[in-house]
This record gives structure tokens, C-alpha cells and sequence, in this order.
């Protein structure tokens, strides 16, 4: 039991490995300069496949900017877009300078928390306002079901709420207040990094987990709105359940894979590195796979959310056919 624990306790604060070197993350231009082939191979796809992401962002802000009438809901959809290209430019980016990998998750993290609460605006935008949402919901007999995700395993019993406008704002501001305090740590993370650098990352993992409570509280209120308000049959030719979900799916798979490539770092599972450290090493391909994730998460929404099929995009031709199927539509297909 000992033998465990101690182990358990070297997985969180060290590493299971016995370099005989230590290798220390290099700068940009030394790296670059001491490439084996996989790495420039990797180096190559990564950016060919990140400046796909960023070609079919510009192709959605295209058709966003001349086809979103109401300038709000076209700065909601144009953030939400946004993801896929940002997250993975910073991954680019990291992976061609290994020492800028953490200020990269921070901030891609971060944008993740926005988008949170941006989404919740673009549901709210939909459905004319908390009160016209309240009105609409009580007319079709619905309440709150706060039985979600994250906390509908810990809280099986938990009774179904009326929904009201008070509620509503609650669950708004579960959601923004994740946003504020991903900035204020943030910030706290960045000042400890650069001013200790290695020797902060017992502390770093430690307000990580004092701000994951914040997190999960963010997208329990983001799941209870939008799985409440996902029965309205006007929802469904706006698809916004798709984008909801590609936005909750994505957020999900970016905030594990660092502690999982993390794990497998300190586990030795990436060896003691040649060019990079093994943490360094392992953050590499996550980057990577992040790039990958990227390109597909772009590719989906365009085909999903094109301006043929959403009504997001109102001054499009077809618009209004899409509108009006919005009555035969269910709640499956959207």
C-alpha cells in the first residue's frame, strides 16, 4: 500500500523515469536545428493541416459576415467558428517553440471558458431573451432538469425545477462567472511560470485544481440551459444543438488530453527524449493531436452548420424553406 502511494505521489510531483541526462527544453531555434525525421514530418503536417483549419475559417467568416443579419448573433457564431483555427494556431505554435506550450494551453483553455458563455448569449439571442424563453417554456409545460452533466451521476434524485427567469439568470451566471475565474487564474498561473518556471508546476497543478470546481459548475449550468431549452422545436433550424454539442465535445477532448499525455510523460511511457524532455516530448504530439482535432471539428461544422441548412444564416436564399421545416423537424435531427 506504501509502494503505491509513494508511486501515486511521484506520477503527480516527479516522474517514474531514471535519466542518466537531464535534458532541459531548448529555444526555438536550437530545436529547430536538431530535428530528427519524425519531428519534421510531424512539423509539416501539422502545419499543412493548420492552415486548412485557418483556410476553412475564412471561408465560414466569409459566409457569416455576408449572410448573419443582426450584428450580435453574427459576432456569437463568428467567435464560435473561431475555436477550431485558435486552438489549433496555438498548438502550431507550440509545437515549433516547446517553451511557449504552456502559455499556448492557458490561453487556448481560456478561449474555451468564453465560448462557454457565448454560446449560452447565442441560445438566448435565438429565443428572443430570458423572458421569452420563460414564456415559451412554460407554455409547452417544460421544466429544468437538473440531472446533467457533470453532476447527474453525484445527484441522481434531484427533482425536476419550474423554469423562471430567475433561474435562468442563475444558470448564466454559473456559466460567466467559469470565464472570470479561468482569467484571474490564469493570470496567477503566468506570473508563477515565468518567474519560477519548473519549479512552479507542483503549485500550477495545484490551482488547477482549486479552479476545477469553477469549471464544472460552468458546464453544468451551460448543460442544464441548453438540454432545457433543446425542446423547443424553433431551435431546431437554427441546428444549435450541433454547434453546442461540436463545442462540448471539443472542450472535452482538449481539457483531457493534458492531464492524459501528461500522465503518460511521467509514466516513461515517452522515454527520457532525445530533443525534448519527456514532458516536452509528450506535449509535442498532443499539440499535434490537437491540430488533427482541429481540422476535423472545422471540417464537420461546415458541413453540418452550412448556410443551406441553418437558419443562423437568415439573409441566405434558402432560409426560409429551412424555417418552415422547422415544424416537421424533431429534436433528434437537430
Amino acid at each position: 500500500m506504501v509502494v503505491i502511494i509513494d508511486t501515486a505521489i511521484k506520477l503527480l510531483t516527479d516522474s517514474l523515469l531514471n535519466c542518466s541526462t537531464v535534458i532541459r527544453t531548448p529555444p526555438a531555434k536550437e530545436f529547430l536545428s536538431h530535428l530528427s525525421a519524425e519531428y519534421v514530418l510531424a512539423l509539416i503536417v501539422a502545419t499543412l493541416l493548420n492552415l486548412l483549419t485557418i483556410g476553412l475559417f475564412i471561408v465560414q467568416f466569409r459566409y457569416v459576415g455576408t449572410y448573419v443579419t443582426n450584428p450580435y448573433r453574427r459576432a456569437f457564431v463568428l467567435y464560435l467558428a473561431g475555436t477550431a483555427p485558435f486552438i489549433s494556431s496555438f498548438a502550431l505554435v507550440s509545437m515549433f517553440m516547446p517553451r511557449v506550450w504552456f502559455l499556448a494551453h492557458l490561453l487556448s483553455f481560456f478561449y474555451f471558458s468564453i465560448a462557454l458563455y457565448v454560446i449560452i448569449c447565442l441560445l438566448l439571442h435565438i429565443v428572443d431573451g430570458r423572458q421569452s424563453m420563460v414564456k415559451k417554456m412554460t407554455q409547452s409545460s417544460a421544466s429544468f432538469s437538473v440531472q446533467t452533466p457533470p453532476f447527474c451521476c453525484i445527484f441522481p434524485c434531484l427533482p425536476q425545477l419550474p423554469v423562471e427567469t430567475k433561474k435562468v439568470r442563475f444558470c448564466e451566471i454559473m456559466v460567466m462567472q467559469t470565464s472570470i475565474v479561468r482569467l484571474i487564474f490564469t493570470i496567477i498561473s503566468l506570473v508563477l511560470y515565468f518567474e519560477y518556471f519548473e519549479e512552479s508546476f507542483i503549485v500550477l497543478k495545484v490551482l488547477d485544481f482549486i479552479s476545477l470546481p469553477s469549471l464544472l459548475l460552468g458546464i453544468y449550468g451551460c448543460h442544464i440551459l441548453v438540454n432545457t431549452v433543446s425542446r423547443l422545436d424553433e431551435l431546431c433550424p437554427f441546428r444549435y444543438i450541433v454547434v453546442f454539442r461540436l463545442l462540448d465535445i471539443f472542450f472535452a477532448v482538449f481539457g483531457l488530453q493534458q492531464p492524459l499525455f501528461d500522465f503518460l510523460a511521467r509514466a516513461g511511457i515517452f522515454g527520457c527524449g532525445d530533443v525534448l524532455p519527456a514532458l516536452e516530448t509528450a506535449f509535442f504530439w498532443k499539440n499535434m493531436a490537437t491540430v488533427v482535432e482541429s481540422l476535423i471539428v472545422s471540417i464537420i461544422s461546415s458541413l453540418l452548420l452550412k448556410p443551406s441548412r441553418s437558419a443562423l444564416f437568415d439573409k441566405y436564399p434558402s432560409c426560409r424553406s429551412v424555417m418552415s421545416m422547422s415544424t416537421i423537424e424533431t429534436n433528434a435531427e437537430c
